[in-house]
């Protein structure tokens, strides 16, 4: 039960609100300088207990830089590459203007703003962006732990990511591109257009991943290279799924696997070591993207001529997204949508005839009321 008391200072009588904080712990708050103030707190304090409101004053002193560490331990699930990206978010979060020596309960809107202000000079806005999103996760906690009544984040605008331009190689130019490639490596840019693999589901293709009665692959393993050291892993967002094969990437298989263990790699370099994306791009990659007209091109490139071949041969949005592993359809129309033909002449006629064949009905009436319904 809550009490206020009055004790003597120097300065004249004063007035201590004890009372029960909602995990049972007795405290007071002191320094009202007349009863009536105190009583004014004391009534709003038990409305913020009652409602859920309610939050210890050292809560929020904590700074944003030790939370962010304490966030980010709490991430056991994710893999190697995304750790790494998220690391350094939080690096960002501690390191860039003085955001991190912040404690949490002082960080508002203008604050974060500043903060973003000072990574758009440092960082590009993708960048920016994604450490943002760090920083709402963390601040999101701390609403969460009641160390904070909201999170500041809400409503700060964000630099707009200019969209790059999607590069489409027509299979033509993806044959020449794998001539100019030659011997070992053709076939795996190539391969890369059949199915639209990412780099790092290609490069961690096992034997036993290959299902060719079924003309599918299984995508389960991956290797990426995170700070020069190879990592196996599992498919982007932890999900497998099944990849449809065409005869032509069936053959480049039935050749790739003879001899081999079910564990092996299907693709390696002449050396039979696994392949490394920025090796592959200095070594053959780059040089024959631009014998076939398409210096600028990325491995990741090819993942486009996949999905453009693939809707042009009648593919539909949810089969699209389940070959590439997407996380959503919405996602896919979002990237692809634009490659789908508009049928406007052919619902449109559909609809017009529909129309046309009600022309001259009467409308339905209620025989009792006597009115439209």
């Amino acid at each position: 039960m809550a009490t206020i008391s009055a004790y003597e200072t120097k300065a004249g009588k004063r007035y201590r609100v004890r009372y029960t904080t909602p995990d049972r712990r007795e405290t007071s708050k002191r320094g009202f300088t007349n009863k009536r103030t105190a009583q004014e707190w004391l009534a709003e304090n038990a409305v913020k207990i009652n409602t859920g409101e309610w939050r210890s004053a050292t809560a929020g002193r904590i700074s944003v830089s030790e939370l962010a560490d304490e966030w980010i331990k709490t991430k056991v699930n994710l893999t190697p590459k995304t750790m790494d990206t998220y690391q350094g978010a939080v690096n960002h979060i501690k390191n860039v203007g003085s955001l991190g020596a912040t404690y949490v309960k002082d960080v508002d809107m203008s604050v974060v703003e500043k903060w973003v202000a000072a990574m758009g000079q440092e960082r590009s806005p993708k960048t920016v962006r994604n450490s943002f999103g760090v920083l709402n996760q963390v601040l999101g906690r701390a609403v969460r732990d009641k160390r904070i009544p909201a999170n500041p984040c809400k409503y700060v605008e964000l630099p707009k990511v200019p969209k790059k331009d999607m590069c489409i190689v027509p299979p033509a130019a993806v044959e020449t591109m794998a001539v100019a490639a030659g011997g070992n490596y053709g076939d795996l840019v190539r391969f890369l257009a059949y199915t639209g693999l990412r780099w790092g589901e290609f490069a961690g293709l096992q034997v036993q991943d290959i299902d060719l009665p079924r003309h599918r692959l299984h995508i389960r393993h991956t290797i990426t290279e995170l700070n020069g050291k190879l990592v196996h892993g599992a498919p982007k967002h932890d999900k497998q799924r099944l990849v449809p094969l065409i005869a032509q990437a069936e053959a480049i298989l039935v050749n790739r696997i003879k001899g081999k263990e079910p564990e092996d790699l299907v693709f390696t370099t002449t050396r039979g070591t696994p392949l490394r994306v920025r090796n592959a791009r200095r070594d053959w990659f780059n040089k024959s993207a631009k014998v076939a007209g398409y210096p600028s091109l990325t491995p990741h490139d090819l993942r486009h001529s996949f999905a453009s071949v693939a809707i042009a041969s009648g593919a539909s949005i949810k089969a699209l997204q389940l070959a590439l592993g997407h996380h959503s359809a919405a996602f896919t129309i979002d990237r692809y949508g634009h490659l789908f033909p508009d049928d406007y002449a052919g619902f449109t006629a559909t609809m017009s005839a529909t129309f046309a064949g009600n022309i001259g009905q009467k409308p339905a009436t209620d025989n009792k009321a006597g009115q439209d319904v």
